[in-house]
């Protein structure tokens, strides 16, 4: 899982959201998928473009409209809110960013090859 913190969303983040995906991955990886939900600026014309132009190699998939069940992501944010953030006071958006970059971190060392090797198994067995 990879995590970025701004305080804003608007398209100019997203791609830069984008910008940071796509430097993680050296040039053998052919495509990157990013599974999104339909908020407008994930759809804006600008990012279109820019993805056409300079990211060809990330492919955006949308998940139907009104279904944060299907949304990965979700349950995330919910366990990390439950486990990192309830309970606890913030002086400012430094101190929140930190957390939620420390749970992301601790998240991927426990879970994230748990959760690749398991999509993985799931997409050979649908090839199969």
């Amino acid at each position: 899982m990879f995590i970025h913190c701004y305080k804003k969303r608007n398209s100019h983040q997203f791609l830069d959201f984008i910008r940071r995906v796509d430097s993680l991955y050296d040039s053998t990886i052919k495509r990157i998928f990013l599974v999104l939900d339909n908020i407008s600026i994930h759809k804006a014309k600008k990012v279109r473009e820019i993805l056409s132009c300079y990211h060809r190699r990330i492919i955006l998939v949308f998940l139907p409209i009104k279904s944060p069940e299907l949304n990965l992501i979700e349950v995330r944010w919910m366990w990390m809110q439950r486990k990192a953030i309830n309970n606890c006071t913030f002086t400012n958006e430094h101190d929140i960013g930190k957390t939620v970059n420390d749970w992301t971190e601790n998240y991927n060392t426990t879970h994230g090859r748990r959760v690749s090797d398991i999509l993985q198994i799931g997409l050979m067995k649908m090839i199969t």
